[in-house]
């Protein structure tokens, strides 16, 4: 396994070999795609991949956050065809996954909010469909298109994910596993028997994992489920690690959501910690010899 976050994300070539030596610091050998990956040309793509490879680098991940679920049909076109681009320079640049939400119809068109059509059989139905059409015709060859999941859709609890994969029987489908956005009630103090659960139905089908702790904070009025650094929360992280270890040994990891260097620099090194106490580790960045890697590039034309 390799571990990243979404803060130390180079944005160009030039990042990359600048950005290398902080990555040794923290013994992180995963990173994400630059924001502006589906603009890239392919060459650009190409030349990103490959290099980031020679610098010993896993480019886990990549995604549109966007709201695919919008009545509107042109706007759905367009954020659809966006993706589709999105997909295509990632398997040129050999990167593992590229990500969406299943999105919401609330009329906000911010795909994380609520909205009872998330949770019906329609809802799966009409989504099956955006997926299926995002994939029609796309010959990947490194990328696998994952889901997020969250608690305001259809996509959320074990079995339910996985109903959903196997309704869209895609070999480049699957779950972006991010076990803290799976909590509930049920689950929010045995997070162990959730983990071992998600990983037992749906350990073929992960993409790539982020790795979060989460507390429940009493003082609101209502449910309300706070993020928290590392070690402070529910989550037993000791067993998402060694479950982890069971995919592949390339599979990426992220933390995600802090502010400042410093705040990753406490949860890389509480990471390490929990890993070490369990005999495990993350891979280390290792450079290639050679710079020239054969990816699945797209032919011109």
């Amino acid at each position: 396994m390799r571990l990243g976050c979404i803060f130390l994300a180079p944005q160009s070539l030039a990042e990359l070999d600048a950005m290398a030596e902080t990555l040794d610091v923290y013994g992180l050998s995963a990173i994400i795609a630059p924001k502006t990956f589906g603009d890239f040309t392919e060459d650009e793509a190409y030349a990103y991949g490959e290099r980031a490879r020679a610098l010993g680098l896993v480019v886990g991940e990549t995604g549109l956050w966007e709201n695919f679920l919008t009545d509107d049909k042109e706007l759905r076109a367009n954020r659809i065809e966006r993706f589709r681009r999105l997909l295509r320079n990632a398997d040129i640049a050999g990167i593992r996954s590229a990500n969406t939400l299943v999105g919401t119809k609330h009329a906000s068109d911010r795909p994380l909010f609520p909205h009872a059509y998330n949770f019906t059989k329609e809802c799966r139905a009409e989504f099956r469909e955006i997926v299926l059409r995002i994939l029609d015709g796309l010959e990947l060859k490194n990328t696998k298109y994952g889901i997020e999941p969250w608690y305001t859709t259809f996509f959320y609890q074990p079995e339910d994910i996985m109903e959903f994969i196997v309704s869209v029987g895609h070999p480049r489908f699957g779950l972006h596993m991010d076990q803290g956005n799976m909590i509930s009630h049920a689950s929010f103090y045995n997070t162990t028997a959730m983990i071992e659960k998600t990983f037992a139905l749906l350990k073929d089908d992960v993409v790539s994992v982020h790795i979060k702790d989460i507390q429940w904070e009493g003082a609101h009025f209502g449910l309300r489920w706070n993020e928290v650094p590392l070690g402070e929360g529910t989550m037993d992280i000791a067993t998402y690690l060694r479950h982890i270890t069971t995919l592949d040994s390339d599979m990426t990891c992220y933390l995600e959501h802090f502010y400042e260097e410093r705040d990753y620099a406490l949860n890389f090194a509480r990471l390490h910690h929990i890993a070490r106490g369990e005999g495990l580790s993350f891979l280390p960045r290792q450079p290639l010899k050679s710079e020239r890697i054969v990816t699945g590039k797209f032919p011109k034309g």
